[in-house]
């Protein structure tokens, strides 16, 4: 019997560790060229005026994003001749009850009042060729005020994880004391700002970020914490239950009381909390009205975004609240209070300025430790906690042991024979599970876990040495030695005891020489919070005992120290879930065949075959940020012998597409695609992944050799960015970029995108999982 590992678990812990977006890990930030520009604030604030287009750019796609689902938001910053910001609109949160489709493809915004920010209309056009974006703005509500002249001024806007960014100050026709006026402007040559102060996202460096121009409330202009001249709270849930719950009448006698709450909630102060966090929905048996680290899977929040957006509780039962319901901003700083992990007595990053309100200063957070399956249901494993200082970002790893044959955990169900030839398993045997939930702080970038299947055991001195971690460092046995092997009967490991904490990516060259490659992870995530099932009657195994290796990459943007930790249980397959077990797809096999001169596009395409009676429940995908298109192609298909020139399948058996590299799409196949005795074509899936190396407008920043984060390229393969020789090699001459001879303005930094471990090269890998009929 084999090691089955679930790679649709698992597939983080090779690929996405290479993402590195300190703020979050699904935002995309994709530059625009600008058509025109116009802004006038000189005939005072009721006639201030702003007129944006942007030029139609190949990618920009607005399909995959509702506007009247997800937010969109505005923002303006202006910058003086050495880059340096000199003013900004606050962001502008665009009211989602005002979009209505476009006639023809894309979006429209219409607003007489121009309530939002002094939004009037916008236009998202969309087509399978091309999209742009049109803003109009004007009268008072327009926070907007240009003094003197400007050296450029950049436009962004964002729909759901997406900014888009452009910035004139090329072709500029008028530029006076309160008016601007530019055009053609080309995507920014370095790609869109990686950290703005005042995009509502607290970013490393930044103390806070709330997005407005209000100096007393808690957050500066310049976001660094500041006085407030508002109502405090100290805590994001105090200020929840003040704002939302009183506030929206949540606490009253008809709706949710101490006296006779509705379906047993009670949501007055003191009891609110307890009622909530962690506790079963009476109207929804098996789902907690409050999930600590997950939103989607929490009632309270399913029931409040009802109400804000309409539709029918996913969960059953009415929107909420009945005497009206909450804004837009009163439900994100819910859902990031829950995605934080829930905490009553914390403060939230970004939820005192979604609250407007004040708070003390963000701080590193903790998600509630979920409690162990029991025995007979599952086994919970831990990776202690590992520093994470003030304002830094780190990727670790570590290792703990467990021994479940010194325990009364497993029930005989779930335990088989299974000859893996692994030093740290003597018993020969393993356990079979079929679903497990994750839960880690919510600082996480990712993490992941992997069995080690080495010759050594706990004594190899490349672990590092064995201490007690605990969350509370001030505990007296924090940090003093520990023996793995002495196990406790009633978890399976040494609690709090794990080995070094060691820099590492991907774990790649930690632990003992033998260490294997990630092929051994059997879970993954960058989400707090994560349940993840096998389709039925399906398993995977782990050895009753062995040596786990962690990674966790985490980031900590407040100003006060914080750990990592999580806590990973599995639960154990029924005999009903123990007919077949799950199989790997992972074809890296081309994994480092991207090859993509600056500002050109390539695709490559690869074939995997399935064995016969396979039966495929799950298909995803993996490349780094020029990935900008993932299809997968059903059979048949016929064989390839180059990626490079090996076409895409037959349109009609297109099944996957994904355009997100740092979300791609997670098909869940229910049912199964079978596939019997037939002949390999039959079962052969074709996969293409389209690269984007800057090639056009919209397109993802060309790759630059000064880019601290990542590779860089040789100067024998450098080209011009931007000028008339944009482009073309320049073999590390920056004059020969210049606009114009002498013009001392040339820059020779594009690279090529090659195949690499960092979100600067590229990866081409298919991911999936199946099992074959019993």
């Amino acid at each position: 019997m084999q090691l089955t590992i679930p790679v649709f678990i698992a597939s983080l812990s090779l690929c996405h560790l290479f993402v590195p977006d300190h703020a979050a890990a699904h935002v995309t930030n994709i530059g625009l060229g600008g058509k025109t520009i116009k802004v006038d604030t000189s005939r005072g604030p009721d006639r201030r005026r702003l007129i944006f287009k942007s030029e139609r750019q190949l990618n920009v796609f607005f399909g995959e994003h509702d506007p009247a689902i997800a937010p969109t938001a505005i923002l303006l910053r202006w910058t003086d001749e050495d880059g340096v910001v000199t003013g900004r609109t606050p962001v502008i949160l665009l009211d989602p009850t005002l979009w209505r489709t476009a006639t023809g493809a894309g979006f429209r915004y219409q607003d007489g009042s121009t309530s939002a920010g002094g939004v009037k209309t916008a236009h998202l056009k969309s087509s399978a060729a091309a999209g742009s974006i049109k803003i109009v703005a004007r009268g008072a509500n327009l926070r907007l005020d240009l003094v003197g002249s400007q050296d450029s001024v950049w436009v962004h806007f964002m729909i759901g994880d997406e900014w888009y960014c452009t910035q004139f100050g090329g072709d500029v026709k008028r530029n006076t004391n309160g008016r601007f006026i530019a055009r053609r402007a080309g995507p920014p040559a370095g790609g869109c700002p990686v950290q703005i102060c005042g995009n509502g996202i607290v970013e490393l460096g930044e103390g806070c970020d709330d997005g407005n121009l209000e100096e007393g409330d808690g957050c500066a202009n310049d976001c660094t914490p500041s006085a407030c001249d508002t109502t405090a709270y100290a805590s994001t849930f105090d200020a929840i239950q003040s704002i939302v719950f009183e506030g929206y009448g949540c606490d009253n006698a008809i709706c949710h009381d101490a006296n006779a709450p509705q379906n047993g909630l009670d949501l007055t102060a003191g009891n609110s909390y307890a009622n909530l966090v962690g506790t079963p929905s009476q109207a929804a048996p098996g789902v907690a009205r409050v999930q600590p680290g997950d939103h989607e899977l929490s009632v309270l929040y399913d029931r409040l975004h009802a109400g804000t957006f309409g539709g029918v509780p996913l969960f059953g039962g009415s929107p909420m609240p009945t005497g009206g319901a909450l804004t837009a901003e009163h439900l994100e700083a819910l859902e990031l209070w829950i995605r934080g992990g829930a905490p009553e007595d914390l403060v939230v990053t970004g939820t005192a300025e979604l609250l407007a309100t004040c708070l003390p200063e963000p701080d590193p957070l903790t998600i509630p430790a979920p409690d162990p399956p029991g025995a007979g249901v599952g086994v919970q494993f831990h990776m202690p906690p590992w520093p994470l200082l003030a304002g830094t970002e780190r990727e670790i790893c570590t290792a703990t042991y467990y021994d479940l044959t010194q325990t009364n955990l497993v029930p005989e169900s779930a335990k088989v024979s299974c000859n893996l030839g692994l030093h740290n398993n003597p018993s020969g045997e393993c356990f079979l599970w079929h679903r497990q939930v994750l839960a880690q702080d919510p600082q996480s970038h990712h993490s992941g876990a992997q069995l080690y299947a080495g010759e050594h055991d706990t004594t190899h001195p490349a672990w590092g040495g064995w201490t007690l971690k605990f969350q509370d460092s001030t505990d007296p046995l924090h940090g003093q030695g520990c023996d793995p092997a002495a196990v406790d009967p009633a978890t399976g490991d040494t609690p709090g005891c794990s080995g070094g904490i060691v820099s590492a990516v991907a774990c790649i060259g930690y632990g003992p020489p033998d260490a294997s490659a990630p092929e051994n992870g059997f879970s993954a995530s960058q989400e707090a919070y994560r349940e993840q099932e096998f389709a039925d009657g399906v398993y995977a195994l782990l050895p009753m005992s062995g040596i786990i290796i962690w990674n966790s990459h985490a980031f900590n943007t407040t100003t006060h120290d914080g750990s990592m930790s999580q806590y990973l249980n599995l639960e154990f397959a029924a005999p009903a879930d123990q007919l077949a077990p799950v199989h790997n797809i992972a074809d890296a096999s081309q994994i480092f065949v991207p090859d993509v001169p600056p500002f050109e596009q390539r695709e490559y395409c690869w074939d995997f075959v399935v064995p016969e009676t396979s039966n495929v429940f799950h298909l995803s995908s993996h490349t780094h940020r020029f990935g900008v298109r993932f299809r997968i192609f059903a059979p048949p298909n016929g064989t390839c012998s180059d990626a490079a020139t090996c076409p895409p399948g037959d349109a009609g058996q297109l099944v996957y597409v994904s355009t997100d590299y740092a979300d791609p799409d997670q098909l869940k196949l229910d049912p199964p695609m079978h596939f019997g005795f037939i002949p390999a074509d039959q079962r052969r899936f074709r996969y293409c992944a389209l690269y984007d190396n800057g090639a056009a407008a919209g397109s993802p920043a060309v790759k630059r050799a000064s880019n601290p984060l990542g590779s860089s390229c040789d100067v024998s393969v450098r080209a011009c960015i931007a000028g008339p020789n944009n482009g073309i090699a320049c073999y590390g001459d920056d004059s020969f970029c210049d606009s114009a001879p002498g013009a001392s303005d040339g820059l020779c930094d594009a690279c090529p995108v090659r195949g690499g471990v960092t979100t600067e090269d590229e990866m081409f890998i298919l991911f999936g999982a199946y099992f074959l009929d019993p």
